[in-house]
């Protein structure tokens, strides 16, 4: 059976994550990989032993590939994303899915019309922790689910010098500590609780200087997110999140009726409370294990889990998911908070409905 040839678009968490994960894929060859920067792409590709392009359109054009993985700024994904599926290729594309839902329906409904898998990478999925404490919520093991709390720090601005002006603090580019985080753990509470249907948040830059020197600017993304959404069943979730931390540490609790389910960043190891009882660790089962290798980037192993899926899928197999589907519900979510953020009032979370079909 034939290979199927991928070209990326980015060279950071693209050269990082996304090469070697499908290197190390035998149903997939990487051909190609695209960036704006010249010599970081000439560098990559030569590393990786494939073509580059600093025209993403021209690679598309010239290399012809069956898969496009976008892990670009955030405003480049709608354009590529669209781009891709007009000329027949499937996606794959980095979280968080676009600048608003509106731009993320487009691009649902584009991959639908044109009948090709569309995945957004939301590989926290696969962690073994939450992949478990989601089969255990689903089987009952600790009641009714009530309530998820997600609490993170983090030192990506802890001062002015930690990190210069990029995208990240770039709120026209899509920027921000909500949508580079909090769109993974909006996307693990709907994984739990359903859809959120209404949000109340504050969004917030606490350290805006960025950078030192002649290359200084100011920031205009949120480094720090506090987020309440209500579900349809009428469960709870917070997220509280804040990059300027001197340090690293996160913190993921599901409440149910019986018993809470705790882990924390590493995601590889988790815990069962019931009342008037120690924490007790939860033996999890190999199905959700992931082969690590020393040197890897963390994210790696997660991301092989995924596009083991994604093979499937390009193969006929079972659909793939996370898919856009779950894209427009988080970036719907992700929308009404910052609309709530800025109104000062509790947002209804609104999903943009499919296009109808032919």
């Amino acid at each position: 059976m034939d290979t199927i040839r991928v070209a990326i678009l980015g060279t950071s968490f693209g050269r990082a994550v996304h090469a070697p994960g499908f290197q190390r894929h035998p149903d997939f060859e990487l051909v190609a990989i695209a960036g704006s920067d010249v010599e970081r792409t000439r560098r990559a590709a030569a590393e990786l032993g494939i073509v580059a392009h600093t025209d993403w359109r021209r690679m598309l054009d010239e290399v012809k590939p069956e898969l496009v993985s976008i892990a670009t700024p955030v405003h480049l994904h709608h354009p590529m994303t669209l781009a891709a599926l007009d000329r027949g290729c499937h996606v794959l594309c980095e979280k968080p899915t676009a600048l608003s839902r509106w731009q993320a329906a487009e691009m649902r409904d584009r991959a639908a019309a044109a009948g090709r898998v569309a995945g957004i990478n939301h590989e926290f999925r696969f962690f073994p922790a939450r992949a478990c404490a989601v089969a255990m919520v689903r089987r009952g093991e600790i009641g009714t689910p009530r309530r998820g709390e997600i609490l993170g720090r983090s030192p990506i601005w802890a001062r002015p010098e930690s990190r210069g002006m990029t995208w990240l603090s770039d709120r026209a580019r899509g920027g921000g500590i909500l949508g580079a985080l909090g769109s993974h753990h909006t996307d693990c509470l709907r994984q739990f609780f359903g859809e959120a249907v209404r949000a109340l948040a504050s969004l917030r830059i606490d350290q805006p200087r960025r950078g030192v020197g002649a290359a200084a600017g100011i920031a205009t993304a949120d480094d720090a997110c506090t987020v309440h959404y209500e579900f349809a069943g009428g469960a709870t979730g917070l997220v509280d999140l804040y990059a300027c931390a001197p340090y690293r540490w996160e913190r993921f609790e599901i409440h149910g009726s019986e018993a809470t389910l705790r882990w924390d960043e590493t995601g590889y190891r988790l815990w069962r409370i019931v009342p008037g009882r120690e924490a007790e660790e939860v033996a999890i089962p190999e199905a959700y294990a992931l082969p690590r290798r020393d040197g890897d980037h963390p994210l790696l192993a997660p991301f092989e889990a995924l596009i083991q899926r994604l093979g499937r899928a390009l193969r006929g197999g079972p659909l793939l998911a996370p898919d856009f589907d779950d894209a427009v519900a988080v970036q719907s979510a992700l929308d009404a908070a910052r609309a709530s953020s800025e109104s000062g009032t509790v947002m209804r979370v609104e999903v943009p409905a499919p296009a109808p079909s032919g």
